[in-house]
């Protein structure tokens, strides 16, 4: 199939440059008319072009209607053979300036047949001149040349276009074959080649890295399949585009690496086309040369985030559950003591008679106490392995109540707005309703204390293919990154008079349900807490 698709594209060219032959061929008989003796007699040589020219407009048409059939080739060469001894004739047999014209043909049955057909091609030629030439030495043809060679010399002439004839045929063949295994060869190296880029193409877009390779003036070159998930770009965006437009920092790291063979580990942070910030492990290398010239910058990189929110939930529950056995124990071994303390104070009030100051302290003394014993309690609370209650639930629902109670709450004062943006029907999960209801009012609670001069909070429910995703979003203070990194450990409360203990019971009932928990802010622009939890299709 391919041998007979290089057929049709020789023939192709063949029948393109056939006119330009005749073209020239017809010039080149007007100018030799004015400078030599040649006599062609116009009766003969005009019909002879206009055949040619009409055989050559019948080639292209044939290719169109019958392409790739396999006698078109020997059509045109043997027509070609016989026209081109008709030419010779008419411009003076063997002292025509245009028997090399057979020379030519035979090239191009070289090119277009095998090595015997070449030959076939090679005698056809000769045999053509060869009895024309006699033909018109015997008189059965009227001569057109100016002078005919005697006997010896007309075979010597013959014998020499014979040798010539074959030496080109021979010559021509050879190199043709020769050209053909070389094409063979290189036709076989480019489907290597071509298995060997997809084979690479494959394995690169396969890695589970990003991977960014660039040139010594930093222009990305390729950009992989995980390497555009984690930017949020596409090659095609950025191809040939500077490296410090896509990833700075990355690149700033790239101008300092020198021609050590170890390659150095990095992490940075990283924020992506859609505005959420990465936190990246990456290494960079020289891309190099066989003969080891430097020509850019190898990049591999991997997305830190998640396994960085892993380990700060890991260090979190250790130090959560480090606090929680320290809470018990201290809790359970001051509780009781208080607890007298505070009965005596009271009871001391009751039997002395004392003055207003004296009844102020002793208030304060039992105020304090009473709100130290409810600290003591949310610690034994928080401490207690706790027990759950789980059954199929619809969040929408179970959200929807809690914020109308904090609409009809006393502390709701109308000086804060509630926006729901809900799913529309149920959404189900597995959960335990009250402690669900717990977190959304907690949540709840501490967006308004982060309002004390009012603000709106912004509920949002979303649902994606595995989680259920709650949002709680206010236009509050906002939370500082020392802060957000122990928010969810006990006693980390960020209001006056709270005990600390608010999110971090928060954080353990969305543990419980197998959730995840995270907050998005910074200072003096508001938070966003988001609980997912598994969803039930």
């Amino acid at each position: 199939m391919q041998a007979a698709s290089n057929i049709d594209e020789w023939l192709g060219w063949l029948t393109r440059v056939r006119f330009l032959l005749i073209t020239l061929l017809l010039a080149v008989v007007v100018v030799l008319q004015q400078y030599t003796d040649l006599a062609v007699p116009v009766r003969y040589f005009v019909p002879l072009v206009v055949l040619w020219y009409t055989l050559a407009i019948f080639y292209v048409i044939l290719l169109r209607w019958v392409p790739l059939a396999r006698w078109h080739a020997a059509l045109e060469i043997v027509c070609d053979v016989i026209l081109v001894t008709g030419l010779v004739y008419v411009t003076g047999g063997n002292e025509s300036y245009f028997i090399s014209l057979y020379l030519l043909a035979i090239i191009v049955a070289s090119i277009l047949f095998s090595r015997r057909a070449t030959f076939l091609v090679a005698g056809l030629s000769f045999v053509l001149l060869g009895g024309l030439v006699e033909l018109v030495y015997y008189g059965v043809l009227p001569r057109t040349a100016v002078a005919m060679p005697h006997a010896k010399a007309l075979q010597t002439w013959i014998l020499s276009n014979l040798l010539a004839f074959v030496a080109v045929a021979y010559l021509s063949s050879l190199l043709a074959q020769s050209l053909r295994r070389q094409a063979v060869e290189l036709e076989a190296k480019r489907g290597e080649l071509q298995d060997l880029q997809a084979f690479n193409e494959d394995i690169i877009h396969s890695m589970r890295g990003g991977l960014i390779t660039t040139d010594l003036d930093g222009r990305i070159m390729l950009l992989n399949r995980t390497a555009q998930e984690i930017t949020g770009l596409r090659f095609d965006q950025v191809r040939g585009r500077p490296l410090s437009y896509v990833m700075p920092v990355i690149w700033q790291s790239a101008r300092e690496i020198d021609d050590s063979p170890l390659v150095q580990r990095k992490e940075a942070e990283f924020c992506g086309a859609d505005g959420q910030r990465h936190y990246l492990g990456f290494s960079i290398s020289a891309l190099r040369t066989g003969e080891g010239l430097s020509t850019g910058f190898v990049v591999n990189f991997q997305d830190l985030t998640e396994l960085k929110r892993l380990e700060q939930e890991v260090a979190t529950k250790e130090r959560m559950a480090a606090l929680g056995r320290l809470s018990a124990a201290i809790a359970h071994e001051i509780r009781q003591p208080l607890t007298a303390m505070a009965g005596a104070v009271r009871e001391l009030g009751r039997m002395l008679p004392l003055e207003e100051d004296e009844k102020h302290l002793v208030g304060i003394v039992s105020r304090e106490s009473e709100r130290l014993n409810r600290i003591i309690s949310d610690f034994l609370n928080y401490s207690r392995e706790s027990s759950y209650e789980f059954s199929e639930g619809d969040v929408s629902e179970l959200l929807e109540e809690t914020l109308t109670l904090l609409e009809r709450h006393p502390q709701f004062e109308g000086k804060y707005r509630i926006e729901r943006e809900l799913a529309n029907g149920p959404v189900r999960a597995r959960l335990d309703g009250n402690r669900i209801k717990q977190v959304f009012w907690n949540l709840s609670d501490n967006a308004f204390r982060a309002m004390p001069d009012g603000g709106t909070l912004t509920v949002r429910l979303e649902t994606a293919p595995f989680w259920v995703r709650i949002r709680f979003r206010d236009t509050g203070v906002g939370i500082d990154p020392a802060q957000r990194a122990k928010l969810f450990e006990p006693l980390q409360s960020g209001f006056a008079g709270g005990t600390g203990l608010g999110l971090a019971i928060v954080y353990q009932i969305v543990q419980a349900h197998s959730g995840r928990i995270s907050v998005t802010s910074a200072k003096d622009r508001g938070a966003e807490f988001t609980i997912e939890l598994p969803r039930v299709a």
